[in-house]
């Protein structure tokens, strides 16, 4: 830069600037967005200068341009999913995973794709399902792993012994250099290659220096690279063979963790999709077992064969996340292979699968061999074992698997032999460790159990990353076999490759970025591995106050932020629950993983004193829909309900409750003011234009959004003047009156009573009090701990009376049983409420398989489209909804994948246009597009509330819509 005299501010000032003013797409200079991409998947941070979103290739090249005059680094980034750190550094961080998705075009006939780095993995083969191919490198991270950054990593996965890795598919890049220059990597004759590389400008330049360091280290290369399928290390010289008839300068691109220059598209070649697939969990007692299982396995041609450690398996089976995937476990094994085959049709798919496993119990191979040859089963194993990286992380406490000597791949044959001495490696450094991962092609994924806050442990991890590097170089495999050098590995590439060719990497380098601004600190100059960690010696806790939830389950709330490890599962799209948000605006930012990020840095003091309660943290919560589908869905149980319901309580401390909030919150308190004579007065006001206006002015209510009528007669009082059956014998129950079901739709309360009652059962109505879920869900915890605590001890008369305490609201259900026993000091008191406080559905459902309800359900339908609630789907799920209406006869029920509908209590009220933007995701269409006369159930108020407001829909609480007969 010209004015280089400047001081570091003026110079950031001048170049923010100038980027605002050159690119129209998204540009951030803030601390909290900075921050959130300071990290990855792995165990670095690198706090860039900016985050920039382009909207196209003209605009990612006039960020370049811009940072090439000012001299600024450049890193792209995709999902973030690097395990390596490979996707941060000082500077330009250039994210394409928000408008630049868009596939571009499809050849079905000549079999390829064009398009942008963007587009994730899964989207990408969705969008090319009609067309029977799909791109099939397929990571763990595939349902929201970019393929820009697939690139970036030479990505392969499960499969990549039928596949390979992604440079087997890249066959044209259009990318563009640090200066701006836009250049297009195709396959060349030698001739062509000539004719290029005689040219003039950038492009020429690259084509003759690249040839001329191929042919000046040829021995070397041919030398120092091992021969195992699986490698990423370095940049990919020996792609470059003399004896090819082309060479694609495309090649050297991938695997460069974006230090040569940035991809705006992509031609891809596609495969068939396979015709049919059949699993085999062959279960071993020992690891050691499993191992040597591999070989005979190898005989029968697998598509793919997995490793699952015992540490992965026991906590796949206690995990909530996993638990009901399970059902393939047979005993406690020490280790499983998951072994894949592919067939012609499903029925050669299963003879395959099944002959596999008939060869294995011959020969002794394992223990036991379940087979599962339908889609569903199938998908389970391997919702495992993608889910594989986020249980290993999901301990309790400091102490994880550490990612940084888990990516060696070496021969085969010498697996078994490799992981001994690397087990030994550890156990001499009293270091216990998980594995998993592709035991096919000798990649095991060796991650030591550390707790990198503590010095002691990161000279650990040190000490056992030299060693295990000298067994790797002992057995010529390759330090890093799929998830690439980035910070954690690069140290190694000299050692590994030797000086030649380490010097052959600096040329090329220099050849596509002469200035060394593309992703610096990654493959040459590489800082040792020890530095930039995410923890370390200096990372120390601020002075937080004391929050109100307890966090019992992790420790603590710092422990329960640092939970999460940013594998970011929470960017998926189209597919279950987490996160809402993010779907709809698809900002890190509104990630789990953005929202815990932005906590650990403000915890930490990295974003200032007071941070946890600053306007920045702030904006990142304001969008969490409490929906607590990150408790469940992610592999880690982060609970950002939680955690924002702390943060929010030290942002009131700070600077008051705000009038809506307040309103919101005390609902519950207020509600009984205004049922019965006063609803005709109340509800036309609140109906007024000036009532709308006056929510929207005071109390942050979108004026197009309706307010609940009050409700003529409470439930309570309802209850009060029915005579009840008279039957002394009658077991008891207890019906919670929620908030809702009392002074607002008292109808599904009066339904689930006569329900209850024409099963045989004698109804108490709870009269307890309401579950706090208003005030926890707005920060007001102190207020929610008061009188939550006051609601579960006037309920504790049943719990210790042994009566099932039953919920109709989903989310009443998951304050009694999980935030308000973490709330409150009194374990026992909350673990009472929480072994008798559940659903009436899982009530009913566990009475019918006990074979206490033999008489007839009915409906007042003939077919149900059922939405879950997500409080609903994050705890016990839909499954006993599912069973209760299984007993209605020629009952229809179909569960939409309908992920949130938007409403999330308060939240659908504050964020009109958002709320509904989430809604129509997938539940508004389906609900549209729904059979006539099809009855929509939905179990949480909220839902049916937007289901009316965004569909015209009158959903019903399933209570409503069955009757009982003896």
């Amino acid at each position: 830069m010209k004015s280089a005299s400047l001081s570091v501010e003026d110079r950031t000032r001048a170049f923010e600037t100038a980027l605002r003013k050159a690119v129209r797409g998204d540009v951030r200079f803030d601390a909290v967005t900075r921050g959130i991409h300071a990290t990855d998947a792995s165990h670095y941070q690198v706090m860039p200068m900016c985050v920039v979103w382009p909207v196209d290739a003209d605009d990612a090249a006039a960020a370049l341009r811009l940072a090439h005059e000012h001299e600024v680094a450049i890193t792209p980034r995709g999902a973030g999913t690097s395990l390596s750190g490979q996707t941060m550094w000082h500077g330009m961080i250039l994210d394409f995973s928000r408008y630049m998705d868009r596939v571009l075009e499809v050849d079905a006939e000549a079999g390829w794709v064009r398009a942008q780095p963007g587009v994730i993995r899964d989207q990408l083969n969705k969008q090319l399902t009609p067309t029977g191919l799909h791109f099939p490198p397929d990571p763990a991270t595939s349902n929201r792993a970019t393929v820009g950054g697939m690139m970036a990593n030479n990505s392969s996965g499960t499969r990549s012994i039928i596949y390979g890795k992604t440079s087997d598919y890249v066959l044209e890049l259009k990318v563009a250099l640090t200066d701006g220059t836009i250049i297009t990597l195709r396959p060349h004759s030698r001739d062509e290659w000539r004719a290029v590389a005689e040219g003039e400008g950038r492009e020429a330049e690259i084509y003759a220096g690249f040839e001329k360091v191929i042919q000046a280290n040829r021995d070397e290369i041919a030398k120092r690279y091992s021969k195992v399928m699986r490698r990423v290390a370095g940049y990919a010289l020996d792609a470059f063979d003399d004896s090819a008839d082309t060479w694609n300068l495309a090649q050297i691109i991938l695997g460069s963790e974006g230090t040569l220059c940035v991809v705006l598209e992509a031609k891809l070649r596609l495969v068939p999709v396979p015709r049919a697939t059949a699993v085999c969990a062959v279960h071993f007692h020992t690891l050691t077992d499993s191992l040597r299982g591999v070989g005979p396995i190898l005989e029968h041609a697998p598509a793919a064969v997995e490793l699952l450690d015992e540490l992965v398996l026991t906590e796949a089976v206690r995990n909530r996340t996993t638990a009901h995937l399970t059902d393939f476990v047979e005993g406690k094994p020490g280790a499983m292979l998951l072994v894949e085959v592919f067939g012609e049709d499903q029925a050669d798919a299963t003879h395959r699968i099944e002959k596999l496993a008939a060869d294995l119990a011959e020969r002794g191979v394992g223990y036991s061999w379940p087979v599962r040859s339908d889609a569903a089963g199938q998908k389970r194993i391997w919702d495992v074992r993608k889910l594989g990286l986020g249980l290993i992380s999901n301990q309790p406490g400091a102490r994880k698997g550490q990612a940084f000597i888990e990516d060696a791949c070496v021969p085969v044959e010498v697996l078994p032999d490799y992981i001994d001495k690397v087990l030994a490696i550890c156990k001499e450094h009293d270091t216990p460790v998980t594995l998993y991962a592709h035991a096919s092609v000798g990649v095991l994924h060796v991650r030591p159990i550390l707790d990198l806050h503590v010095t002691e442990d990161v000279a650990k991890m040190q000490s056992i990353a030299n060693a295990a590097f000298k067994v790797v170089q002992e057995y010529n495999g390759v330090w890093s076999g799929e998830h690439g050098d980035g910070l954690v590995r690069g140290m190694f590439i000299k050692p590994y490759f030797g000086d030649q060719i380490y010097e052959a990497f600096r040329e090329v380098k220099r050849l596509f970025d002469p200035k060394g601004l593309m992703n610096p600190g990654k493959i040459v100059d590489v800082p040792p591995m020890t530095e930039n960690l995410r923890y370390g010696e200096e990372y120390r806790l601020a002075e937080v106050p004391a929050t109100s939830f307890h966090h019992r389950e992790q420790g603590g709330f710092a422990l329960a932020v640092e939970q999460c490890n940013g594998v970011g599962a929470c960017r998926k799209l189209d597919a279950g629950t987490m996160c809402p948000s993010y779907m709809a605006t698809r900002d890190e930012a509104h990630s789990t993983r953005g929202r815990a990020n932005a906590l650990r840095l403000a915890m930490t003091g990295q974003l200032g004193k007071d941070a946890l309660a600053s306007d920045g943290v702030h904006e990142t919560l304001e969008l969490c829909l409490s929906c607590k589908a990150c408790k469940s869905e992610c592999p880690n149980g982060v609970d950002m309900a939680k955690l924002k319901g702390d943060a929010l309580q030290l942002r009131h401390d700070k600077f008051g409750v705000p009038i809506g909030t307040r309103m919101m919150a005390t609902l519950p308190r207020v509600a009984p003011w205004f049922v019965g004579p006063l609803s005709h007065l109340i509800n036309p006001i609140q109906r007024s234009g000036l009532a709308r206006w006056m929510g929207a002015r005071f109390g942050g209510v979108d004026a197009r959004r309706s307010l609940p009528p009050f409700a003529r007669e409470s439930l309570t009082r309802w209850f009060g003047k029915r005579s009840s059956p008279r039957e002394s014998d009658r077991p008891e129950v207890v019906l919670f009156d929620d908030t809702f079901a009392n002074y607002f739709e008292p109808g599904v309360g009066k339904a689930a009573v006569q329900l209850l009652e024409a099963c045989g059962y004698r109804v108490l109505l709870a009269a307890a009090g309401c579950c706090q879920r208003p005030a926890i869900s707005k920060g007001m915890l102190r207020e929610a701990r008061r009188h939550g605590e006051a609601t579960l001890r006037n309920l504790d008369v049943h719990a210790k009376a042994g009566r099932p305490i039953l919920t109709l609201e989903p989310s009443c259900a998951s304050a009694l049983t999980e935030d308000l026993p973490d709330l409150i000091d009194d374990v026992g008191l909350g673990q009472r409420i929480a072994a008798h406080v559940q659903p009436m559905e899982s009530f009913l459902a566990a009475e019918i398989e006990a074979g206490r309800l033999t008489g007839r359900f009915r409906a007042a339908c003939e077919q149900v489209l059922l939405h879950g609630h997500c409080h609903q789907k994050a705890g016990p799920g839909t499954a006993a909804i599912k069973r209760v209406l299984s007993e209605v006869e020629g009952l229809n029920v179909q569960e939409i994948d309908s992920g949130c509908c938007g409403m999330a209590g308060s939240f659908g009220y504050e964020h009109y246009d958002l709320s509904l933007k989430i809604g129509e995701d997938r539940l508004f269409p389906a609900v549209r597009n729904r059979p006539k006369g099809a009855a929509v159930i939905a179990s949480g108020t909220s839902c049916r509330h937007q289901l009316h407001d965004g569909c015209d829909v009158e959903a019903k609480h399933w209570v409503e819509l069955l009757s009982y007969e003896k």
